[in-house]
């Protein structure tokens, strides 16, 4: 090719590329176009810490971790902290929301961090169960934080289960026992720093750790047309099955109750009284040992086993006798440490009416001292207190004391003028399924009537009520006790 049309050739081609450039000019590789920030949750408790990283984008798609380069900084700073690092610190006792900025190379992006609450306590309920195998079971994990508040985190708390043969739990805290298995399981709930414990016995046929009746699902009319104002009107109602103490729970069980559960952190104990310590229930009495006055009688006493730990046992001679001077929060307690529960107003009542609708929870339905313990002495009743559980014949479904000896606390929060508009099916009261201290309303529900009252108090349909922290008054105290129930 002559040498002319060889330099126009290599022309041509240069200018079209030249032009090419001109209308898009080429750029330089990895160059940061957007930066993100990252970390693995946008919030964190008072006193925690938190890994930001920076990721910058590049021109060719590709993404460079420069955590260390960015230039880091945060507003409004009351909250917490960011480091060089881009580790975010929660200030400790402070809680709220900051805003981390990353800056680098001409780009920059926020964060938004929320500080929360701390907890300083972790319970979870139960402590000490029992489960059939094939069946479930659910825990509840309540928190304590700094501030003294308390709430429900069972959906927060990380659960896990050790050695894992006989059940397996979920994201709920619904363990699942396997069929066919038994043996005992440790299940662990984690919840910010803080691990709690409970033990689990998965057994092939259920046995309670007290004697429990069942209860057949059907329909009663519950409360009185011609009762006092808060038991009308009278209404059906629908229960479903479920199982209930054959006897109101004794001093010895309540005992070794509070022996277990002081021993697992549960309760504290001084100057006669016994306090919640953790749980729904925190800083609430739960019981007093000491008598008083019009009722000297102890039937509970402590024992100092070794300094600051105590064990508990029922007095020699009142070990079967039923646990009173408590109030609603001691009787909840005792119930959820082992899986169990206080039954619902409508429950009880169906119990006691023994499924013929009796007028009393006797064994015929009438009231006299040959069936009952209540104010006033004769015939089989010659006792001017309680009487031991099972002292007097069973109702119809074979549950002892349902009519007098100790009154008995019952689950729902109290509302006179419930009955107008309860459900039919499976009532549980105006109150919300759980809880934290004080009860809301400030009364408690109790039912069947006591050793002291008269027989119109303890008729199946009457409605007793005191306050939710009866410290102050001895006489309540000394007459409520309470039995347990179960969901089947």
């Amino acid at each position: 090719m002559p040498f002319t049309r060889r330099w126009l050739f290599f022309a041509t081609i240069i200018s079209g590329l030249f032009a090419a450039c001109k209308d898009k000019p080429l750029q330089p590789e990895n160059v940061t176009v957007g930066l993100e920030i990252t970390a693995p949750a946008r919030s964190i408790y008072s006193g925690g810490s938190l890994q930001l990283a920076a990721i910058a984008k590049l021109n060719s798609g590709q993404t460079d971790d420069v955590t260390p380069h960015v230039a880091w900084s945060m507003q409004p700073g009351v909250a917490g902290r960011v480091n060089a690092s881009g580790l975010f610190t929660a200030n400790n006792n402070v809680t709220g929301r900051e805003t981390v900025r990353a800056d680098y190379k001409g780009q920059s992006a926020t964060f938004p961090i929320d500080v929360t609450k701390r907890a300083a306590s972790l319970a979870i309920w139960p402590v000490s169960a029992k489960v059939e195998a094939g069946r479930a079971l659910r825990f509840e994990a309540i928190a304590e934080y700094q501030d003294i508040s308390h709430e429900y985190v069972t959906n927060k708390v990380s659960w896990s289960i050790a050695p894992g043969v006989a059940a397996t739990i979920d994201t709920a805290g619904v363990l699942r026992a396997r069929p066919g298995v038994s043996g005992f399981e440790v299940v662990s709930g984690t919840f910010q720093t803080l691990t709690t414990k409970s033990q689990v016995e998965v057994q092939a046929q259920f046995t309670s750790p007290i004697e429990l009746v069942t209860i057949p699902a059907g329909s009663f009319i519950m409360g009185d047309d011609n009762g006092r104002n808060n038991e009308r009107p009278a209404h059906e109602v629908h229960v479903e099955a479920f199982a209930l103490g054959k006897y109101e729970v004794t001093n010895e069980q309540y005992a070794n109750y509070l022996t277990q559960a002081f021993a697992a952190g549960e309760i504290l104990y001084e100057s006669t009284l016994v306090t919640g310590k953790q749980g729904p229930f925190a800083a609430s009495i739960y019981f007093r040992l000491a008598g008083a006055t019009e009722f000297p009688d102890r039937f509970i006493e402590a024992t100092e086993v070794a300094p600051g730990r105590f064990e508990f046992h029922a007095v020699p001679g009142f070990e079967n006798y039923p646990v009173v001077r408590l109030n609603w929060y001691g009787a909840a307690a005792f119930c959820a440490f082992y899986g169990l529960r206080l039954p619902t107003e409508a429950e009880w009542e169906k119990a006691c009416r023994g499924g013929q609708q009796l007028a009393y929870g006797t064994s015929d339905g009438t009231i006299s001292h040959d069936l009952a313990n209540y104010q006033g002495v004769g015939g089989r009743d010659t006792f001017t207190s309680v009487a031991p559980v099972g002292s007097f014949p069973p109702n119809p479904y074979g549950l002892y004391d349902m009519s007098g000896n100790a009154a008995e606390f019952v689950f729902d929060i109290y509302d006179a003028n419930y009955y107008a508009n309860s459900p039919r099916q499976n009532p549980q009261g105006p109150g919300p399924a759980r809880f934290f201290a004080p009860l809301p309303g400030g009364l408690a529900l109790w039912r069947g009537g006591a050793w002291i009252d008269p027989s119109s108090l303890c008729r199946s349909a009457f409605r007793g009520t005191i306050r939710e922290n009866a410290d102050h008054n001895l006489l309540v105290e000394a007459i409520v006790g309470f039995r347990v129930a179960r969901s089947l």
